[in-house]
């Protein structure tokens, strides 16, 4: 039998919380680990209470189309809460500081500065890992 490693294991977690997700535009899941493996899922969709993105038509990003609306945009339009911010934001403030986050999709302009101010050591996505400097 043998075992994935960490980054594996949690990527598939990332994926996991992603099914969550209810953007018209992409399903994007998180998992930040803390140092001591503690979990902390997220995924993207409009804060909770709010008729979500695809069953209430709430995106202004999913109006437009994929030329309007370019992937590597800097998501100003974007009405939803970011999985890495949800991930971030429930945590506990404990489990922050080197903690990895695994992330589906390399995360936007506005959540890298979140994953840096937070504290968090390495983000590691499908293509590539990053590592605090």
């Amino acid at each position: 039998m043998s075992r994935p490693d960490f980054d594996s294991y949690y990527l598939a977690g990332a994926r996991w919380a992603a099914t969550r997700a209810d953007c018209t535009r992409a399903q994007v899941g998180a998992m930040l680990v803390s140092r001591e493996h503690r979990v902390t899922p997220g995924y993207n969709g409009l804060p909770s209470g709010i008729p979500g993105c695809a069953s209430a038509s709430n995106c202004p990003r999913g109006k437009l189309s994929s030329d309007e609306c370019e992937p590597d945009s800097n998501y100003a339009n974007c009405s939803a809460n970011h999985a890495e911010y949800n991930a971030i934001t429930r945590a506990r403030p404990e489990d922050l500081p080197g903690a990895t986050l695994y992330v589906t999709r390399t995360p936007c302009p506005q959540c890298w500065t979140l994953i840096e101010s937070a504290g968090l050591a390495r983000v590691v996505t499908p293509e590539r890992k990053y590592r605090r400097p």
